[in-house]
C-alpha cells in the first residue's frame, strides 16, 4: 500500500505549473499510467496541445478556470471532471486570482507523446 496528501507532495515546475506525481506505472502496476497533482497559479496558461496515444482524466480539486477541450470551452469548478481522449485539443487558463489545481489520472502515456499547436 502506498498513501499520500497534498501536504506530503514535492513540486516541480513544468511549462507554466507545478506538479507532483504521487503514483507511478510501477504503482499501478500498467505502463503508461500515471496519478499526477498540477496547480496553475492565477494568470497562468497551458498553450493547446494533445496527445496521440495518451487519455487523461481532469478532476478538478480546488480553483476554477477555464479548460478548453475538442472544440469546446468549460468554467470548471471543483468536482467537475472531464475525459480526454487521444487527438483532443486541451488547453487550460486560471484566469483567476486564485491557485487551480487539477488531479490527472493518465493511462497509455509514451515519452514525448504531447503535439503542441
Amino acid at each position: 500500500m502506498k498513501t499520500g496528501s497534498m501536504e506530503r507532495c514535492v513540486w516541480k515546475e513544468r511549462f507554466s505549473y507545478l506538479k507532483d506525481v504521487p503514483f507511478t506505472q510501477d504503482d499501478f502496476r500498467a505502463p503508461g499510467a500515471k496519478f499526477q497533482i498540477v496547480k496553475f497559479a492565477p494568470g497562468a496558461v497551458v498553450a493547446p496541445h494533445w496527445h496521440e496515444k495518451t487519455v487523461e482524466v481532469f478532476f478538478i480539486r480546488q480553483g476554477a478556470g477555464v479548460l478548453r477541450l475538442a472544440g469546446k470551452e468549460f468554467r470548471c469548478k471543483p468536482d467537475d471532471f472531464f475525459l480526454c481522449e487521444p487527438g483532443d485539443v486541451h488547453e487550460f487558463i486560471n484566469d483567476t486570482d486564485s491557485e487551480f489545481v487539477i488531479l490527472i489520472f493518465k493511462t497509455n502515456e509514451e515519452a514525448d507523446d504531447i503535439r503542441w499547436e
